[in-house]
């Protein structure tokens, strides 16, 4: 999925570091230097990256009318593997290893261990030589929305293998470093901003149920500070940053909004006094999971699915929503967004865009949609923000907790 049509699915970075200011001709000559050359001589590495400027996987002719939009860079990011399946290795050697076979004189067939490196030098050799010919060449192509102003990138995969060759092509390139911000890392800078992080490293899950029957199997009884109340939040503790449960807490959050006061939340606006009205809507999916690693996963799908008598039964017995689809609206410009919202990761999926009713070219049309996506992007960080000022406020959040808890026993004896 591209930025410049269609949906669009991304996951951010914060970059630090030697960023330039402006998508000027210093950039364009970088993207340049690193773009993408297939290796011509020889077996070609096993993975091959470079910068294309995203029109399509063999234009690598940059310009600021394909690339440059003011602050902001628009290109993409190239990545060729070259990998035999083993299948076809297995082939091969056997296929080499019955010619062999087939010209020995004895009916035995057993080949001596100089006859099996024979076969394995052959099946090597063809192997090579079907690789740089380009045999098993496949290539993929990354979109991304580099915002220099707000120093943040928008990346088009969220494959962790993706991930590591984009951090390390814009390190080689720009001398920059990015930072995944997930929810913990969005947390994390967020209260950092306010000097609010010295009560942040100690939080930890909030328990909306109680835990259920055999969540005793998966804790560890003689670890520090345990507690058999607190859920585990698995995918929080192998994530990135062990603060991504803070992500599935404002999942739920939003969910009680929505049922319990109208699905609208206010956000305040960056570097601006006011603050503006989100209507927010659950539709299509909720996948969930427990959070306390005992009563699996569940995916609901239809029209409303959080109303669903299974959506309150999951909730009752410790599951969490960990995605949603969602409809998200500005009040104050009648802008909706349809897109796919993956809460640990804040990763915006599948984003269906407002039409660009105003554009008059194509170029008008992508600074358009690079606004939007700016604009969703900040409407997700500004109702995250607004769920920290209740969640890091002790007095507040156990209030608030309480009622959520209640919300959920109340929904599950209406769908008794």
């Amino acid at each position: 999925m591209s930025f410049n049509t269609g949906r669009v699915t991304f996951c951010r970075f914060a970059v630090s570091g030697d960023a330039p200011a402006t998508a000027d001709e210093a950039c364009i000559s970088i993207l340049t230097e690193f773009a993408f050359k297939e290796q011509s001589i020889g077996v070609p590495q096993e993975i091959e990256v470079g910068f294309v400027t995203g029109e399509h996987v063999f234009d690598t002719q940059f310009t600021y009318a394909k690339n440059g939009f003011g602050p902001a860079l628009l290109f993409a990011m190239r990545i060729d593997t070259h990998k035999v399946p083993s299948d076809i290795k297995q082939a091969y050697k056997r296929q080499h290893e019955q010619a062999v076979k087939d010209g020995k004189e004895d009916s035995l067939g057993f080949l001596s261990k100089a006859e099996k490196r024979e076969v394995t030098e052959m099946t090597n050799r063809q192997l090579q030589e079907e690789m740089a010919a380009g045999k098993y060449r496949k290539n993929k192509m990354v979109p991304i929305l580099w915002d220099l102003k707000r120093k943040e990138l928008f990346c088009g995969a969220v494959s962790n293998n993706i991930i590591d060759e984009l951090h390390k092509i814009m390190r080689d390139s720009f001398n920059v470093d990015l930072d995944q911000l997930t929810s913990g890392g969005i947390a994390r800078q967020i209260l950092s901003a306010k000097g609010e992080t010295r009560d942040f490293e100690d939080i930890r899950p909030s328990a909306f149920t109680a835990p259920p029957a055999g969540a005793t199997e998966n804790h560890d009884e003689s670890a520090p500070g345990h507690d058999i109340s607190i859920p585990l939040v698995p995918w929080a503790t192998s994530s990135i940053d062990m603060k991504d449960f803070l992500g599935n807490e404002f999942l739920l959050w939003m969910w009680w909004i929505l049922e319990e006061h109208e699905g609208t939340i206010e956000i305040q606006v960056m570097g601006m006094a006011r603050k503006d009205s989100i209507g927010i809507l659950f539709d299509r999916t909720v996948h969930m999971d427990c959070a306390w690693e005992i009563g699996g996963k569940q995916t609901l799908k239809g029209d409303g699915p959080t109303r669903l008598v299974e959506a309150a039964d999951a909730l009752v017995t410790g599951k969490w929503p960990r995605k949603a689809g969602m409809i998200v609206a500005d009040e104050g410009t009648s802008e909706q967004w349809e897109l796919t919202f993956q809460a640990d990761q804040m990763i915006l999926a599948s984003v269906k865009l407002p039409d660009p009713d105003e554009a008059q070219s194509p170029r008008e049309v992508i600074e358009a949609r690079i606004l939007s996506c700016r604009r969703i992007a900040e409407i997700f960080t500004g109702m995250f923000q607004t769920f920290l000022t209740v969640r890091m406020d002790p007095t507040t959040w156990s209030s608030r907790k309480e009622a959520i808890s209640k919300w959920i026993k109340s929904r599950k004896k209406a769908t008794s």
